[in-house]
């Protein structure tokens, strides 16, 4: 039952399957204008910062999870720590005043009746320096082939109009779904831009490709 809970959590039809196989760090879209990178921030959602787990929980067995420096490390967490390392910014983390469960099938669950509910959970802190910000390098996981609904609850509060937004997802198996026109329709006057989609497992693997795309970004 958990596995195909997991399944079901990322993974809707065959062709988005298909469109993932492509290849993890997948999904770029070169095509986009943007206004030149002057000043930046990395923005992501991450399990790990808004779940509370016991020091002996065996949580390195999920796919979202990594040990990193004797620290335990989201999957969105991990990118954004690098993309605010390529582009020598700072990095924000979207934090709810709620804990997430532990247990992951748990905060599938959680995750799945937030979404039909549409709620907007309320986040703790702010964000002032975004504002002085022309690019915003944004990393949140593939929930129920939708943004996380405390990134809706990001959007509801920040206008990014005018500034970049490049879009990295975590995944297993969905890849970016509808999240890009998602955040279009919220942010219609930014410039989204599809960046990368990796799968959770890859993700440990991928600090070159995402500080390769940032510098790329950066190099204009």
């Amino acid at each position: 039952m958990k596995a195909i809970k997991k399944e079901v959590f990322t993974i809707v039809t065959i062709s988005a399957l298909l469109l993932a196989s492509c290849g993890d760090s997948s999904g770029s879209d070169e095509s986009v204008k943007t206004v030149p990178v002057k000043k930046s921030a990395a923005v992501y959602f991450s399990r790990v910062g808004n779940t509370e787990f016991a020091d002996d929980i065996d949580a390195i067995t999920s796919a979202s999870l990594n040990r990193a420096d004797g620290e335990l490390k989201g999957n969105a967490q991990m990118i954004a720590q690098w993309a605010a390392e390529e582009a020598d910014c700072k990095s924000f983390e979207i934090v709810t005043d709620k804990s997430y469960p532990a247990d992951y099938d748990e905060t599938v669950d959680l995750a799945k009746d937030e979404k039909s509910s549409k709620e907007r959970p309320s986040l703790k802190g702010s964000f002032d320096d975004l504002s002085d910000c022309d690019t915003i390098w944004l990393v949140f996981p593939n929930w129920w082939t939708d943004l996380p609904m405390p990134v809706y609850s990001f959007f509801d509060k920040y206008d990014l109009s005018g500034k970049n937004i490049y879009v990295f997802v975590t995944h297993e198996g969905s890849g970016f779904s509808s999240t890009i026109k998602t955040i279009k329709e919220l942010e219609p006057k930014a410039n989204v831009v599809q960046a990368l989609s990796i799968r959770g497992g890859s993700v440990k693997d991928s600090e070159k490709n995402v500080k390769d795309y940032v510098k790329k970004q950066l190099e204009g």
